[in-house]
């Protein structure tokens, strides 16, 4: 299983004039360290009017700071999100980091779970699904054909010769970000790789993944090339003193649920129930009708006793979680280590100890199985 990174950029108030800029040059730093410890990808979601919680909303001009400081991450984008961006833009940006980085691009695609990040872009749910579809039948292509046009219900492309090309052949890989069965699903009949969370928990996982499997056997790919993979992203803190990694863990991890919360609050504020069309409305129950009186009766300290919702703990602790993902076949791992109130020389105690006794370990079962296969 491979080890990456995951962003959303957090700035916790209070603010002050640089935070922002901090934690940015904070991030070159410690994605800088995580290439040379050989870690695999540094993904960043795309996020917008959400302070506090990810000031990361302009992933690509991230990505292609760090494919400056880089030799081998791959830079991935967790997710595009089509419905606030024209195609043509996407495709032609993905392609200029693809150059930048000599190759290392993974493409995420998402629609966006909630009103609150596209209604000022003008941009109705309504449309979002349609039109994740509709970039998703022309990226490809217009990363591929020579020439290319186009003819749908959102978008119509006179016929055009679309430069800069990817590097990667026949073009970089496809994600999809998923969060409910149909996704999944849909993802794997697509060919698409699948971005998930493992915060969820053991049980659920489990079952998201067997529906993605089984869609991908007979995957009928939107694109050139079929990814038949899975990345879950969690939280991760580590330290040796595994009483301290604990006390810090639960604090990290209280932050993380107050935010949580604020989303759940106002993401769809303003939004008329009757107007939420069928194919949002899982994800507007999720944040309007959670039993928050019930979710506060349980502590941090008690999901971090579950042991499979988080990597956070001792470097054994870490290795305990990991394994049991391992073992249910996601295929990397993208931990957010640049957590809330997490300060840097957290971070990269963290990145030290993963590459001191987290990353060996699995490198070493990875020896072994091979051996063992010849």
């Amino acid at each position: 299983m491979d080890i990456g990174l995951f962003y959303q950029i957090q700035v916790p108030k209070p603010w002050n004039a640089g935070s922002e800029s901090e934690k940015y040059n904070q991030m070159l730093e410690q994605v800088s360290y995580a290439d040379e410890i050989g870690m695999s990808t540094v993904w960043f979601v795309e996020h917008h009017f959400r302070s506090e919680w990810s000031h990361a909303s302009a992933p690509d001009l991230a990505l292609a700071a760090i494919s400056q400081r880089t030799e081998n991450i791959r830079l991935g984008i967790a997710a595009v999100l089509p419905p606030l961006h024209h195609p043509l833009h996407t495709a032609v940006r993905m392609s200029t980091l693809d150059i930048l980085s000599k190759g290392r691009v993974d493409v995420g695609i998402g629609r966006s779970g909630y009103p609150y990040q596209m209604i000022p872009f003008d941009r109705d749910l309504k449309d979002a699904t349609s039109i994740v579809e509709e970039s998703l039948e022309i990226l490809p292509k217009a990363w591929t054909d020579e020439v290319f046009s186009y003819q749908g219900e959102y978008f119509n492309i006179a016929e055009r010769e679309v430069v800069p090309k990817p590097i990667q052949t026949p073009h970089p890989p496809i994600w999809q970000a998923c969060s409910q069965e149909h996704t999944f699903e849909k993802a794997g009949k697509q060919g698409l790789g699948c971005l998930t969370q493992t915060s969820i928990g053991i049980d659920r996982t489990q079952k998201l993944i067997e529906i993605y499997r089984n869609s991908i056997a007979a995957a009928e790919p939107v694109g050139k090339l079929i990814t038949n993979k899975i990345s879950g992203s969690t939280v991760a803190y580590c330290s040796e003193n595994r009483d301290k990694a604990r006390e810090r863990s639960a604090e990290l991890i209280d932050w993380y649920r107050y935010q949580q919360k604020v989303r759940d609050s106002k993401v769809w504020e303003g939004y008329s129930p009757e107007d939420v069309p069928d194919d949002y409305k899982w994800h507007y129950d999720r944040a309007t009708k959670i039993d928050t009186a019930r979710k506060d009766e349980v502590t941090s300290m008690d999901l971090l006793d579950e042991g499979d919702r988080f990597c956070m703990g001792d470097p054994d602790d870490c290795i305990r979680y990991l394994e049991k993902y391992e073992e249910l076949g996601i295929d990397e791992i993208m931990p957010l280590f640049q957590v809330g109130p997490i300060n840097h020389e957290e971070v990269m105690e963290t990145l030290r100890l993963f590459d001191k006794y987290v990353i060996p370990y699995f490198k070493q079962k990875s020896k072994s199985r091979t051996i063992a296969a010849d």
